[in-house]
């Protein structure tokens, strides 16, 4: 399996924006988010889903961009306009692989009540090593207890070069996944972890569709 070739500027771009809120502020703030957030849907900026974080920050919005002029006043008037946001950060994503049947379950797979775990590995790469450490990720073989949603492309961001969600049976075998075959894996120079605490659709099923053909390779299984 390979990545998706083409010009990044003829694809739309995914983008994970962090919020921080202020202590005190948090249910005012997260209700406003979420209001102005769910509102907005122009060609420029489609939000896509929101996710309340454990570590890192509150909560994660991920939009699909396709006018970065538009998506810089999104962040400015939508996201750092609300009172109670304390901080906010970016990372984009040019390409990657995605199940999709996967990433339609997890609204279901990921709340406060399920066992269920999903987490965000952010995964470091050595230089020189990047294709080969992406395609080493990809072909890892199947493991009984943990899905792989995605493997994106983040290598102009400080936070980490690639980013692997995985859904799994519980904590224990997300963190055994990640030791045993993500870190061992030839060009991954470090790791790091965040758990999803719940997962919620601002699109409707035809616009994740749309955004998986549109911005990944998949297999559907």
């Amino acid at each position: 399996m390979a990545e998706q070739n083409g010009s990044p500027r003829a694809k739309p771009v995914l983008a994970f924006i962090d919020c921080d809120i202020v202590s005190g502020k948090d249910e005012l703030a997260r209700e406003q988010l979420l209001d102005k957030v769910r509102r907005y849907r122009t060609p420029g900026v489609a939000p896509l889903w929101v996710n309340w974080l454990r570590q890192r920050a509150d909560l994660r919005f991920v939009s699909l961009v396709r006018d970065f002029t538009e998506f810089n006043n999104f962040i400015l008037d939508v996201i750092r306009g609300v009172e109670g946001v304390r901080e906010t950060s970016t990372i984009l994503s040019f390409g990657g692989r995605a199940d999709l049947d996967a990433l339609l379950d997890l609204e279901m797979e990921v709340s406060p009540n399920s066992q269920r775990v999903a987490a965000n590995v952010m995964i470091d790469v050595q230089p020189g090593m990047d294709r080969q450490c992406f395609q080493a990720l990809l072909d890892l073989p199947p493991h009984p207890d943990v899905r792989r949603v995605w493997l994106l492309n983040t290598y102009h961001s400080d936070a980490a070069d690639l980013q692997l969600l995985l859904l799994g049976k519980n904590l224990s075998a997300v963190t055994g996944f990640v030791m045993s075959w993500v870190r061992t894996t030839p060009g991954v120079t470090d790791t790091e972890i965040d758990t999803v605490l719940e997962w919620r659709w601002m699109a409707n099923p035809d616009d994740i569709i749309a955004l998986c053909e549109l911005f990944f390779t998949h297999t559907r299984r």
